[in-house]
Parts: structure tokens; C-alpha cells; sequence
């Protein structure tokens, strides 16, 4: 039976003399035995680069070499990568030899005049099995203590379960794989977690020469990392967090961070666990990669999904159809809930979307709803066909007062001096913008201070009261909670925004 690359047991072969490299990669067929070759290399040194960019399970390494020879490169590749099976082989047959080997935890000592397909096969399923149960073992050893400082006892140090000081803090890191819609509605089968685990390690194994860390593999589209961290740090350092990002970008993707504050005490790393289980399902509401702050994600709010899955269904016209989408955008933005109860709401609209568009006039394909697996991705995807559409038309005066709003935002009394400039009652204004645009001045306004607050922001040049007071806002205090309210990050993440 064919076996896919990934599933493969890698295999790198290092011997200064390229006929026995020859000689070995044709002794078996490599492929339709489980294996494959990842790579050579002539000496010792040349093989220690080549294996920190492709790291192989298995290296088959000559003891003669010039430069580093065989015993002195299987030591340094311990420390390169303690997981990788050895075996020696030599022209010579030394009783140093094979005393240093054994010290080295070398699986064989083969001499190559003896070395016959049979044999290279049979050690080659032997090393293979040695890794596996050492993993095997590795993986339960890391789970238990996960589980041991988490689950269980009260009167444990983090010291207890590996970490190097019972002073140190403790961080939390959850990712997840962001499924697309077409995962979660044709329900894909998804590979085995022990081999998902050896990925998960091997792509992890440099991560940890710089930190100290534990994984729990919830099941193969979620997993945690309990990294020790300095206690006086906010958060799990952004350093760690974007090496670890780019260590399960090809793993995981599309993934979704969410990460703690630094706990110090067991109690406190306990309520953070519990805290993140309850709102992890609002990374949905962040782009793909993004590396998202727990107190980013506030409780939901309360959410009728039966409501807007009976609007949706009874959508029958265009004006309808682009009123109703965006309103529906809208309320997720506000509520946030949990992505499996807006599921059918979603799978609604995109059928209503795709009935309603005109598909032969298009060049894209609609069929890329597909891979949409974040709300910011559900809104570009959404908003991108509906202009399609023939949009609600607002009377001139609407216009206007939208304009003016734009341009005097940040005056004291906007809404009076509109009022005064159109001759019109302020509440008849407010009626008429409401019905045609969905909001009341006050709620216009605001949402439009807020606008030119988040652009002021990102120009990094202005303090917070500064920014504020240029959109209108007396109130830092008062700034913050309505800006969290629509953005759900605070104005000074935006100044930092490096977890963006």
C-alpha cells in the first residue's frame, strides 16, 4: 500500500565516501518499506546544518570522517535533537568503538563488509519501533504532568512537574485549527492523534533549547502550552508566541491563538484554564494567525439564533437580501457567539447569496466559501458580492447629514448645529436616518468618532486623551468602554498592537 510522505520514518545517511552512499540508498527500497531518505552529507559538520533545517528520525552515520567524525557528531546531534535513533557504521571493528556507542545510546554498531539488505532493514524497523515507544512514553509522561497541574492537587509547586523554579510564573496558550465551513459541514475525518502528536513535537523540539514548556493535546485540532514565563510579565511573551506560530503554521493551519496573563500561583493558572475553555470559541471572531489576548475575548452576549435563522429564510428580494446580511454581520460582531450555534444561520445566508447572484457575469468563483473559517473572512466574502447588488438608495439629505457628521465629529455640540443648519427638528433627523440607514444620529455619531479614533490610533503618534479629545470624547474613561464595546480591544492594544 502507497504511504503518504507525511507518514513516512525519515532517514538521513552520513559517510565521506559517496559510494557507500550509493551503495545504500539502492540496498533497499526505501518507500515500500516505510522509509524514506531526507538527505547526505560527507562529514559530520555539513550533516549537523542540513539536519537543523530537515530533521530526520533515523541517521545512519560512518565513524571515519574527516572534520567530525561519527561519535563526535552524535554527541553534538544529541543536543541538537535528543529524539533522533543512531546507528554507527564502520569499516573497522574496535572495541572503543563500540563502548563509546553504547555510552552515546546508539542503537546498533555495524560493520559495513557485513552489512546486508536484510540487516539494514531489520535495524532500520528496530530504531523505528525504539522511537515510537519512546515517544509513546515522552507523550503520556508530558500529558500526566499537564493533567497533575491542572486536574489534580492542590499542594503541588510548579517545580513538581518540570518546570525549574517553584517561583516562576506560568502562561497558557491554546490553539486551535480554525475548521472551514466546508469541514464543519461535511464533517472531514481527521488523521490520527498519536501520529498528529509526533508532528506536533517534531516541529516543536527547537522551541525548546529557549523555554520551558508542557503540551496537552486536547485531540488533534486543539492543543496547550503551559510555558514558563517570568511573573511580572502581562502576558506569555509575543517572542514565544510568534515562534510557536511559525513552528504550527503548516500543522495547524488555519490556526487561532488565545493567550493568558502569567499566573503565579496554582489557583490563579487554574481559573485562567477554565476561563480560556469558556471563551476560546471566540477566536472565530479574530483573523487566521492572529495571536489574540484573553481579555480580548469578553463574556458573549445574549444571541437568538432562531430569530435571524427565520429572517433569513425569508428573504425574497435583493434589498432584502443585502438589509438582512448586514444586520445579521452586524449582531454577530456585538454577541460573539459560539461559532456551532450560528452555523445553520451562516450556511442560510451563503445559500440566499449565492440564489440571488447573477453567477455568469462573475469571474470569481463562489465556491471559495469553502474556506472561510473566521468572521472577518465571512464578512469579506459577504461584503464582496453583495455590492453586487442593487443597494437601498438614501435621500439627499441623508447624505448630507451623514457628511456633515464625518466632518464635524469632533465638535461639542454637532448635533444641535446640524439641526440648526437644516432648519429641521433634531428628532424628525434622527427618525429619517434611522429608516434609512439603520441608526439614530447619537448612534451615528458615535460609531463615526469611533472610526477616526481607530484610524488616529494606528498612526502610533498621539496619546491616548489626545486621540480621544480630537473625535469628541471628554471622558478617557468613558472613550475606552465605548471603544472596547465596538472594536473589543482597548485603545492602548491598538498603540502596542503587536499581538495584531
Amino acid at each position: 500500500m502507497t504511504q503518504t510522505e507525511s507518514s513516512l520514518c525519515r532517514v538521513f545517511l552520513v559517510d565521506d565516501d559517496l559510494l557507500v552512499l550509493d551503495d545504500l540508498r539502492d540496498l533497499i527500497d526505501w518507500e515500500a518499506e516505510g522509509f524514506i531518505l531526507t538527505g547526505t552529507a560527507g562529514n559530520g559538520e555539513q550533516a549537523l546544518k542540513r539536519l537543523a533545517q530537515t530533521p530526520a528520525d533515523l541517521v545512519l552515520v560512518d565513524i571515519e570522517m574527516p572534520r567530525l567524525n561519527g561519535l563526535a557528531f552524535i554527541r553534538q546531534l544529541r543536543r541538537q535533537d535528543p529524539q533522533v535513533q543512531t546507528l554507527l557504521l564502520t569499516a573497522f571493528s574496535r572495541f572503543d568503538y563500540a563502548r563509546e556507542a553504547v555510552s552515546l545510546g546508539v542503537y546498533n554498531y555495524i560493520l559495513k563488509h557485513e552489512l546486508t539488505a536484510a540487516g539494514l532493514l531489520e535495524n532500520l524497523r528496530g530504531m523505528r519501533e525504539q522511537g515510537e515507544r519512546q515517544r509513546a512514553s515522552r507523550y503520556l509522561d508530558e500529558q500526566s504532568r499537564f493533567r497533575q497541574l491542572l486536574f489534580t492537587g492542590d499542594h503541588i509547586d510548579f517545580s513538581d512537574v518540570g518546570f525549574s523554579s517553584p517561583h516562576s510564573g506560568i502562561g497558557l496558550v491554546c490553539l486551535r485549527h480554525l475548521p472551514s465551513f466546508h469541514e464543519l459541514i461535511s464533517f472531514k475525518a481527521t488523521e490520527e492523534t498519536d501520529h498528529f502528536f509526533a508532528q506536533l513535537q517534531q516541529a516543536l523540539q527547537p522551541l525548546r533549547k529557549t523555554a520551558v514548556f508542557l503540551v496537552f493535546l486536547q485531540s488533534v485540532n486543539e492543543c496547550w502550552i503551559a510555558v514558563e514565563a517570568d511573573p511580572q510579565l502581562a502576558s506569555v511573551p509575543y517572542e514565544f508566541c510568534t515562534a510557536l506560530r511559525k513552528s504550527l503554521e503548516n500543522i495547524l493551519a488555519p490556526m487561532g491563538l488565545l493567550v493568558s496573563p502569567v499566573a503565579q500561583d496554582l489557583s490563579e493558572l487554574r481559573r485562567l484554564y477554565r476561563k480560556m475553555n469558556e471563551r476560546q470559541n471566540q477566536l472565530f471572531y479574530f483573523p487566521e494567525q492572529r495571536i489574540t489576548l484573553l481579555h480580548e475575548c469578553p463574556d458573549a452576549m445574549p444571541y437568538e439564533a432562531s430569530d435571524w435563522e427565520i429572517q433569513l429564510a425569508q428573504i425574497d428580494t435583493q434589498a432584502s437580501l443585502c438589509q438582512t446580511s448586514t444586520a445579521f454581520l452586524n449582531a454577530l460582531d456585538q454577541a460573539r457567539p459560539a461559532l456551532p450555534q450560528i452555523l445553520l444561520a451562516v450556511k442560510l445566508l451563503l445559500q440566499k447569496l449565492q440564489k440571488r447572484t447573477r453567477i455568469s457575469e462573475l469571474s470569481e468563483d463562489f465556491s471559495a466559501w469553502k474556506t472561510i473559517c473566521t468572521y472577518p473572512a465571512l464578512c469579506d466574502f459577504v461584503r464582496r458580492w453583495l455590492p453586487l447588488q442593487p443597494q437601498p438608495q438614501t435621500s439627499r439629505k441623508t447624505d448630507f447629514m451623514i457628511r456633515y457628521l464625518q466632518d464635524h465629529c469632533a465638535d461639542e455640540n454637532v448635533l444641535d448645529d446640524l439641526s440648526q443648519t437644516l432648519q429641521m427638528n433634531r428628532e424628525y433627523l434622527s427618525k429619517l436616518l434611522k429608516k434609512e440607514t439603520g441608526m439614530t444620529l447619537a448612534q451615528m455619531l458615535l460609531d463615526l468618532r469611533l472610526q477616526k479614533a481607530m484610524r488616529l490610533l494606528k498612526q502610533k503618534n498621539l496619546k491616548i486623551y489626545e486621540a480621544a479629545r480630537q473625535c469628541g470624547f471628554h471622558s478617557s474613561q468613558y472613550f475606552a468602554i465605548v471603544f472596547y464595546k465596538k472594536y473589543h480591544v482597548y485603545p492602548s492594544d491598538v498603540l502596542k498592537e503587536p499581538y495584531v
